[in-house]
């Protein structure tokens, strides 16, 4: 008969053999457990291996020197060879059958309970008592109808009381939560403001157009002849920057006093060129040594022409006009980046920096107009709505009347004194927080009191049982319905 052989590793486990065993197609199983290394199979292991054959089709047999497996497969009826040759050879001893239980014949169900029901009275199959439990049952799905198909919806105002407190506060910027002994984070907000703003220039400047010219007498102070060149430099002895050149070549005789005379003309344009007699009296270079010289005559033709530009008025005006723009629109810019509700610590705003100032046309320029850009930084202390609403509702919780509980959306707080501000950042003011309360007034409380009653009862009782700014709203569905549910969940009750 055809056997299938499965050498185990060490490593193997019941699941990994049946595994190995699903591939099998003989109706023989021969398990090779390893000789040289431990491998261990409990009782519970080999009996789920021989399930797994038998669930096969197969007959299982092992090959091993273990003395613990082979007292288990033993007890389980599995046979055990020395070899692999010898499960070939020898005969494998036919497993015990299972004994099989017999079914029981199947019984009768209508007879035996027949058996065992009992027998009914006679009164119970009477036809009024049948029409009896009829009559009670319609009247009680009718009880159930009105108990649970009305509902109600009663709409209640309870008086009001304030309740308001005045809370030292303390906004310090070197702490991040909320403390219920007054203290708040407080914050720094820095925005940034660009300005420009131009002007007509107010000043006029001189612009030189034309040179000055004149002439000028050399005088020879030596007994030797002298070649004056043209483009020597004379200056005025008042004005070292005015200076004028001769125009022309000239030679002076060898005698002394001996003079020669030389147009000239002025090397800076306008009117300061135009120079008073014997006012050009210094020679630049070595012919000042040997000559002398002087104007005779006034220098003239010097001109100049007058164009608009800025003065320092019209840049101190325009950077007057830009910081009082800053400071005017600091409110508005500051509000547009805090959230609604943010408070601003007043007298926080500190001084404005000044990041860039440019002016058009530059100092020293000329222009029509004037124009400025300027771009300035400003700082400001706040403190969050959220975190004095937090702190509010803390200190005002912890002093709530017993019996009461906060209208929602009615907690407001406003400062209550000057703030000060001392130099560590620390801003110290009084706020007054204050809000509405209301009785507790549940659900339960309201269906309870008034279930079963009709809408003017109901509203005398709650009138009188509870202290209300107006009379009780009730509306009943469906609308010909007098009385209120005797179910209190159907009763909805909404406290204003």
């Amino acid at each position: 008969m055809k056997t299938q052989i499965i050498q185990l590793e060490a490593h193997d486990d019941h699941i990994s053999i049946r595994d190995k065993m699903n591939w099998s197609k003989t109706p023989r199983i021969l398990l090779v457990l390893p000789r040289r290394r431990r491998f261990d199979l409990n009782l519970l292991d080999l009996k789920l291996i021989q399930r797994h054959a038998h669930s096969l089709g197969a007959e299982l047999g092992l090959v091993t020197k273990s003395a613990k497996i082979i007292r288990t497969a033993k007890e389980l009826g599995i046979p055990i060879f020395k070899s692999n040759l010898a499960a070939q050879r020898e005969a494998w001893p036919q497993e015990k059958s299972r004994p099989s239980k017999r079914r029981k014949a199947k019984q009768n169900l209508r007879e035996v309970g027949k058996e065992l029901r009992p027998i009914e009275a006679k009164w119970r199959k009477h036809p009024l008592t049948r029409l009896g439990f009829f009559t009670l049952a319609t009247l009680s799905l009718l009880l159930l109808a009105f108990a649970f198909i009305p509902q109600a919806r009663i709409e209640i105002e309870p008086e009001r009381r304030t309740q308001s407190l005045v809370i030292p506060m303390r906004a310090n910027l070197g702490i991040e939560d909320v403390f219920l002994s007054g203290s708040i984070p407080a914050y720094k907000l820095r925005t940034t403001l660009t300005e420009e703003r131009s002007l007509v220039s107010s000043g006029r400047i001189a612009i030189p157009v034309q040179v000055a010219r004149g002439s000028v007498l050399f005088r020879n102070l030596t007994d030797l002849p002298i070649q004056i060149p043209a483009g020597t430099v004379i200056r005025s002895i008042e004005d070292e920057e005015i200076r004028f050149a001769t125009v022309e070549n000239a030679k002076i005789a060898g005698d002394v006093n001996a003079e020669v005379k030389i147009p000239v003309k002025s090397l800076i344009f306008g009117e300061r060129g135009n120079l008073e007699a014997n006012t050009l009296q210094a020679i630049e270079g070595e012919l000042g040594l040997w000559l002398a010289v002087t104007n005779p005559e006034a220098t003239s033709g010097g001109g100049d022409s007058y164009v608009s530009a800025p003065t320092e008025r019209d840049r101190e005006e325009l950077r007057t006009s830009a910081m009082t723009h800053f400071h005017k629109d600091a409110d508005a810019e500051i509000k547009k980046e805090l959230a609604p509700g943010d408070l601003i610590f007043p007298n926080s705003l500190g001084e404005i920096k000044i990041l860039e100032e440019i002016y058009d046309p530059p100092e020293g320029e000329t222009g029509d107009r004037l124009t400025l850009q300027m771009s300035a930084a400003f700082e400001v202390l706040y403190t969050k709505e959220a975190d004095l609403a937090e702190l509010a509702q803390s200190a005002l919780l912890a002093s709530i009347p017993p019996g009461f509980t906060p209208v929602p959306n009615s907690l407001n707080f406003s400062p209550a004194s000057e703030f000060e501000t001392n130099l560590v950042g620390v801003t110290s003011w009084q706020m007054r927080v204050a809000q509405e309360l209301r009785p507790i007034i549940s659900s339960t409380q309201v269906g309870s009191l008034v279930q079963g009653h009709s809408s003017k009862t109901a509203i005398r009782i709650l009138g009188g049982h509870f202290s209300l700014i107006s009379s009780p709203k009730i509306t009943i569905t469906p609308a010909w319905w007098q009385w209120l549910p005797i179910a209190p969940f159907r009763i909805e009750v909404i406290v204003k």
